[in-house]
């Protein structure tokens, strides 16, 4: 990575890659700059560079923070999702609430599927273990067809 070799003594390679980095940064700013000048930018990249251009910082990073939302909420659902197909998960309703740093699940399994509930549980563990130090988190709710409970209104109902 990167920030651990700038760290360590210079070697070839991790200053070629730095420099590469670098170079590609800065001609990415130089295509932003002709698209601004030339009002190619698409809104978004507008919108970005006005509010540090005229100091509107909280405008900025609170783009900045929906974006990183919308990043690490994608890629953790995702990988809740392979992680319960991987624990050989069976359910009978799975549904998702999501909101900026958290994702409710409601699930309906099967009476006594003592395998499904261990593997709800632990792929909510795995996730957690690896988003929680990022500000994200699931937290799930399980209940058996006994329980005769609908899926509340405000989740979406996802099939895996």
């Amino acid at each position: 990575m990167i920030a651990e070799s700038i760290n360590t003594p210079n070697s070839s390679n991790t200053s070629k890659k730095m420099e590469e980095w670098f170079e590609g940064l800065l001609n990415s700013l130089k295509v932003d700059q002709i698209q601004l000048q030339t009002g190619t930018a698409d809104e978004e990249k507008m919108r970005l560079y006005g509010n540090m251009i005229n100091g509107k910082y909280h405008e900025m990073f609170s783009d900045m923070r929906s974006n990183s939302s919308q990043f690490f909420i994608e890629h953790l659902v995702k990988e809740y999702l392979l992680e319960l197909k991987n624990q050989n998960v069976k359910t009978i309703h799975l549904a998702l609430e999501l909101s900026d740093a958290k994702v409710l699940v409601w699930t309906e399994i099967s009476d006594d599927d003592e395998r499904s509930e261990d593997g709800l549980i632990l792929s909510e563990a795995k996730i957690n273990a690896k988003y929680s130090k990022y500000g994200f988190h699931i937290s799930s709710t399980i209940v058996e067809s006994s329980d005769s409970i609908p899926v509340p209104p405000h989740y979406s109902l996802i099939r895996i």
